[in-house]
């Protein structure tokens, strides 16, 4: 009898870890989106466990994949591992299925975007995750969840993605509202609310290791639903991130070796911050230039560490005129600043040999991300041997661009990339010693 109790005791606890591994292992609705036209890169999702954060893997420049359902690193590991080689999403999960870690693809849900194909998504749900399951996927997003309380989470979580305007951020956060609904997980109906944890996450090219926005809630008390703590995150966030003021210099320089002679149609103007740590340097926005008089103004370039250069295309005349601009995330606009003077110099008197750079600079390519070419602007204030080499993710060097010697000067040259896979790819410039890389992107 003694022994038969102990055998039963002993069933009991592993029934009870079972299910606690169970439900540690269980993740539920989620969401991963790629915005191909800012190169953004998004990961949302909630969860009735804590830390639901675990799921999400943003590789920036390339794509998203959420593991979830029975969450195994390895599994985590080999999808990130099988991104980077290239595989598409459908390829990506069809390895996955065939090679899991612990050989039950069945519990198993993944939800995959890549924005090196131009949003190619694919989605996944195993025939024996909890119910309710189910996935969607679409151009540009893949929409996944597990122990739902319904077809209703997927449904109202694709609706409100498709049909909310603005920045990708904007878009994610308001998809995770729609799903905040009592017990979407249904293991949180018991609490009232959707969730105990969530997160929203974009990276945008460029970020490195700082991601443009991370918000985690790992974890929440019994009256707080996660997406509500989320939205104040986020909302403090936006405000943080977007209200700055006067971030420009009281005079806009026109350069004299680029200005046409008066009346011509077309001049170079840059544009420079108050310093090279403003916030708005780091936040990944666009600037927008606005016509007050100075004629049409397009082809406005991130130049790098705080420079920032635009094209007037209309007939201008020398003297001083006004523009003013704005900041622009996606396609709503955050803050509008106050009109700046541009004093335009008549260039006639100028003679362009007698202008030389007076630093080594490395511009950022324009445009980027590209298909299938690009210009790469540097300039040196000294004749040297020069080279300019493009090489792949893996350091493997694919192009020389550039290997002679220059005079002292500012050069530009086209890379051609439409022999060469979607990717992220890196371009070096050595002149003179100085040496400099910086990053590009090409999506096809």
């Amino acid at each position: 009898m003694k022994n038969m109790n102990q055998q039963l005791l002993l069933l009991i606890l592993v029934l009870f870890i079972f299910s606690q591994v169970k439900l540690l292992a269980q993740d539920t609705f989620s969401i991963v989106a790629v915005d191909t036209v800012t190169g953004e890169i998004g990961s949302a999702g909630a969860s009735c466990i804590a830390g639901s954060y675990i799921l999400s893997d943003v590789i920036e420049g390339i794509g998203a994949i959420h593991t979830q359902a029975y969450w195994n690193l390895t599994n985590k590991q080999n999808a990130h591992n099988r991104m980077l080689e290239g595989l598409s999403p459908q390829q990506i999960i069809d390895w996955l299925v065939a090679n899991d870690a612990q050989n039950n693809p069945t519990i198993r849900q993944y939800g995959i975007v890549d924005l090196t194909r131009n949003g190619e998504s694919a989605a996944y749900t195993g025939v024996n995750c909890d119910d309710y399951k189910n996935h969607v996927t679409g151009p540009g997003y893949a929409i996944q969840g597990n122990i739902l309380l319904e077809q209703i989470i997927i449904d109202t979580m694709h609706t409100t993605f498709l049909n909310t305007a603005g920045p990708l951020a904007d878009r994610l956060m308001a998809t995770l509202q729609a799903a905040k609904i009592p017990g979407a997980d249904t293991r949180c109906a018991q609490y009232g609310k959707s969730s105990i944890s969530g997160f929203v996450k974009i990276v945008r090219i460029g970020d490195g290791s700082n991601p443009y926005l991370q918000i985690v809630v790992s974890n929440t008390p019994t009256s707080k639903d996660p997406i509500d703590s989320l939205q104040t995150l986020f909302d403090n966030w936006k405000q943080a991130k977007f209200n700055i003021v006067d971030p420009f210099l009281s005079q806009i320089t026109v350069e004299p070796d680029t200005l046409p002679a008066n009346g011509t149609s077309q001049a170079l103007i840059t544009i420079t911050p108050k310093n090279n740590s403003d916030t708005l340097l780091a936040s990944g926005l666009q600037i927008l230039l606005l016509n007050t008089g100075a004629g049409l103004i397009s082809a406005v370039n991130d130049l790098g560490n705080g420079i920032y250069e635009a094209t007037i295309t209309s007939p201008i005349a020398v003297g001083t005129d006004t523009i003013s601009a704005k900041v622009i995330s996606g396609s709503d606009t955050i803050s509008i600043f106050r009109k700046a003077v541009v004093v335009y110099t008549n260039p006639t008197s100028v003679k362009e040999e007698s202008i030389q750079p007076d630093k080594y600079y490395l511009y950022q390519n324009t445009p980027n991300p590209f298909n299938p070419s690009t210009i790469i602007i540097w300039q040196s204030p000294v004749s040297s041997w020069q080279t300019l080499k493009v090489y792949d993710l893996l350091g493997r060097e694919v192009a020389v661009l550039v290997d002679e010697y220059k005079p002292a000067g500012k050069y530009e040259v086209e890379f051609n990339a439409d022999n060469l896979p979607s990717g992220i790819y890196f371009y070096t410039i050595n002149a003179g010693g100085f040496i400099e890389t910086k990053k590009m992107v090409l999506i096809k």
